[in-house]
């Protein structure tokens, strides 16, 4: 019995001891999406959003508490933080980076990295550009979301989900910025009339953005970025027999392949296959006859005409979002590459488009 006694005592004293690494809900601020912008003399803005847990929230009309400072890295700006708010404040649940474009312009690698050093940090947090400041994003309120951070997590996993468009992650990011035969992207978020819409997808060169793909040319840019297995897009022409069409589940698959032309420079061959489900169609054409094959011809020679002309703004912005240098690489020696000026060569290198598209059904409808 007295043995017992003894054992029970060491376990509760055990217990005490524990208690130094608690971690009360209430007490930690989780850090759910970090914004950065641009400060006078090379500094950076940063603003944070972390939850509420419930009972702190004031009569329900906030759940987000909003910090923000100016320092000149992001540990910094934590520690300044830590100083304004009752709650430790920790990194372990961030689902978001958001910055503001005249920082992406600046270029912003020195502040990724910190990032990638914090093994708290998941490779798999969203990375996002802002038309505009990040941190007015995350400020306001919008009617239609309560919270704002909460929802544009919500609204790049659903696209990301559903291959709209290219998933964009810390892990992406850092992959491509390391490796010299492709530039990173990222998408693109900005206020539209009270609310929140994604714009389009920023192309860097390193870790500078250097262009913009509006929204119009995602579907084009994502056939030409990865193979899709599932997606929806729509196409609108001139053409009577194809003023809109709109597809759905869309299957694709990329190949690519680098030769030498005539005058010994590398040339680039892009081949798409295409498939979808027709969901909307305007056109003249009857989709149940065999004016549905003419139909597929002139998507087919839509995506690559359309498809050329995304390459070409990428390569007068000398930005290769497509990884087409990773191909030449391939076909090279390690000394000619390291000699090659591979962004002078992209931006004049001859870029070919082959679409094969094929239309699966055509729906319920017969005309």
């Amino acid at each position: 019995m007295r043995r017992f006694a003894i054992l029970t005592a060491i376990f509760c004293l055990l217990l005490a001891g524990c208690s130094q690494d608690q971690r009360i809900l209430e007490r930690i601020g989780y850090i759910e999406t970090a914004a950065f912008d641009a400060a006078p003399e090379n500094k950076l803005k940063a603003t944070i959003s972390m939850p509420l847990v419930t009972q702190f929230a004031k009569d329900g009309k906030t759940t987000d508490e909003l910090l923000e400072t100016v320092s000149n890295s992001p540990k910094e700006a934590k520690s300044a933080l830590a100083l304004r708010t009752s709650r430790i404040i920790v990194s372990g649940q961030i689902r978001t980076f958001m910055i503001g474009d005249a920082l992406a312009r600046r270029g912003f690698w020195q502040y990724i990295d910190t990032f990638l050093r914090d093994p708290s940090v998941s490779i798999r947090t969203a990375m996002v550009v802002i038309d505009g400041e990040a941190g007015k994003i995350i400020s306001q309120e919008y009617p239609r979301h309560t919270k704002t951070a909460n929802y544009i997590n919500k609204l790049l996993q659903k696209e990301f989900n559903k291959q709209s468009t290219p998933r964009t992650s810390l892990y992406e990011f850092s992959r491509d910025y390391h490796d010299d035969g492709i530039d990173p992207i990222a998408i693109m978020i900005k206020e539209q009339e009270k609310d929140i819409t994604i714009s389009g997808i920023a192309t860097f060169r390193e870790d500078r953005m250097v262009a913009k793909i509006p929204w119009k040319d995602v579907y084009l840019f994502s056939l030409l970025y990865q193979n899709l297995k599932q997606g929806e897009f729509t196409i609108t022409t001139d053409n009577p027999d194809l003023k809109a069409i709109s597809f759905r589940a869309v299957r694709s698959k990329r190949r690519i392949v680098i030769s030498k032309g005539s005058s010994g420079g590398y040339e680039a061959d892009i081949y798409l296959k295409v498939e979808g489900g027709v969901d909307e169609y305007i056109g003249d054409a009857k989709l149940s006859s065999a004016e549905r094959t003419r139909v597929e011809k002139l998507v087919s020679e839509h995506i690559s005409h359309e498809a050329v002309r995304v390459i070409q703004t990428l390569q007068h912005n000398r930005t290769d979002s497509f990884g087409l240098g990773k191909y030449v690489r391939n076909k090279m020696g390690y000394a000619e590459w390291e000699q090659t000026d591979w962004r002078e060569m992209y931006s004049e290198m001859p870029v070919r488009v082959h679409c094969s598209f094929f239309m699966k059904n055509f729906g319920t409808y017969f005309d």
